[in-house]
């Protein structure tokens, strides 16, 4: 178990590359209440507040093969969650537009409908650009995600390098990182737009 308080970053954000669950949730401890404190500046509304924490570290989460590069984890974690926060003002301002025209109009909002992105949507994308991948690709991803087996077990049993299972998860994450871009869900590692419990995939 690693302990939640007094740990060291950089062997943290190692083993939550490598696809460590357990590491992720002491990652999510420790900076979740900061960046709730700087995310509640742009909000009133808890739940909106709890949707821009949450698809805030649905992208560090997605982006996870990138995290031993960051210098700065506090200022990147930050600059993703203030571009969230931009995203989120302008879905609302989009839904203000609708209401307008729904009033305007004298439609009810069943027929004008607004689409909330929300983690069970890229939930879903992901769990369809897992099952387009590769055989092989999908196997290691599978053991990886599902199995919660680290590279080196996961080398092991398929008597592979440990480099080879990490260049295929890297491979793995940049095909979801772009089908989700390809579906209007834009998760790059620098321009940004979790509960462990929510990522279903």
């Amino acid at each position: 178990m690693i302990p939640t308080e007094k740990y060291r970053e950089p062997e943290l954000l190692k083993n939550i590359s490598d696809g460590d669950e357990e590491a992720f949730a002491v990652f999510f401890r420790n900076h979740y209440p900061h960046l709730k404190r700087a995310v509640s500046r742009f909000f009133t509304n808890s739940m909106e507040v709890e949707d821009v924490l949450q698809e805030t570290f649905i992208k560090v989460w997605l982006n996870r093969d990138r995290l031993p590069e960051i210098e700065n984890i506090t200022s990147w974690l930050h600059t993703i969650a203030s571009r969230t926060c931009l995203n989120q003002i302008e879905k609302n301002l989009t839904r203000e537009k609708y209401r307008s025209a729904q009033k305007d109009s004298g439609l009810s909002s069943s027929e004008v409908p607004f689409e909330r992105v929300t983690a069970r949507e890229i939930s879903r994308l992901v769990a369809e650009a897992v099952q387009k991948m590769p055989a092989a690709r999908k196997k290691i991803y599978s053991m990886s995600r599902e199995d919660g087996m680290k590279p080196a077990q996961i080398a092991e049993m398929l008597s592979l390098s440990v480099n080879t299972v990490r260049n295929v998860l890297v491979a793995a994450l940049k095909e979801i990182r772009e089908y989700l871009s390809a579906n209007g869900h834009i998760v790059s590692f620098l321009c940004i737009p979790a509960f462990l419990y929510f990522i279903s995939f």
